[in-house]
């Protein structure tokens, strides 16, 4: 009896090395890209977090890039960033003015005061790359977040991100491959936004935030008045020199 275990088991093992590895139609594994960048830099912060949650006016950032629609997307960038900004809840209220452009600092602060804010969002759009789903694609970005009562730059970062389909890879049993989102640009955005955003939100809620080597200036304490009601027609940059 034991002799016809041993033989049976012998059998087995030859069947199981004789057995084709190649399958008829190889599987395919898609795996999202992933935006890569690093932490944001942060230069100046607040020296004191608000007596209470500030409210926000966000204005275009502009296109230091000389590239083809700078103006439209400038306008589009900056409202990926002020509406990830409005989903995170980095500041219960905010306000995204896309009529207004090349504002001076002091100018986008009586922008902010008009509509009852106690800050203003300015930033820069250094580097953009669009290489849509099949090529890199990337951004880089500073903002400045101005307190409307002192007139004082409470915030200012910097961050970069990229986005580069890599290439696929074959296995025996399937294939990988990466899947780009299909606006690239949104997704990295949208990312960078998500990144600084949550430093501000945590501070806006009253946290102490301290970034070793970054400048300290203090806060004013917001001052609530009910805004105005809206103008007939959009402020231009024009009008606020008067």
């Amino acid at each position: 009896m034991k002799p016809i275990v041993v033989i049976l088991a012998l059998l087995t093992l030859v069947s199981a090395c004789a057995v084709d590895p190649k399958l008829a139609e190889q599987s395919v594994l898609y795996v999202d890209v992933d935006v890569k960048r690093n932490n944001p830099t942060v230069f100046v912060q607040p020296m004191n977090a608000p007596t209470r949650p500030f409210k926000a006016v966000v204005l275009p950032f502009a296109v230091q890039q000389d590239v083809v629609n700078a103006r439209h997307l400038s306008k589009q960038l900056t409202e990926i960033f002020a509406n990830t900004w409005m989903q995170d809840k980095v500041f219960p209220t905010v306000f995204y003015e896309p009529t207004q452009e090349g504002l001076t600092n002091e100018q986008a602060i009586l922008v902010a005061r008009d509509r009852g804010a106690d800050c203003v969002v300015t930033g820069r759009i250094g580097y953009i790359l669009a290489g849509g789903t099949r090529s890199d694609s990337a951004i880089s970005l500073s903002f400045e977040v101005f307190d409307v009562n002192s007139g004082q730059r409470i915030w200012s970062m910097t961050q970069a991100g990229r986005m580069d389909p890599d290439r696929s890879s074959d296995f025996i049993l399937f294939k990988r491959e990466n899947r780009m989102p299909q606006d690239p640009l949104w997704a990295i955005m949208a990312t960078l936004a998500h990144d600084t955003g949550g430093t501000i939100r945590k501070w806006n809620m009253g946290q102490q935030y301290q970034s070793p080597g970054a400048s300290s200036v203090p806060v004013s304490i917001p001052q609530d008045h009910a805004p105005p009601p809206p103008p007939k027609k959009p402020l231009q940059s024009s009008n606020l020199d008067n």
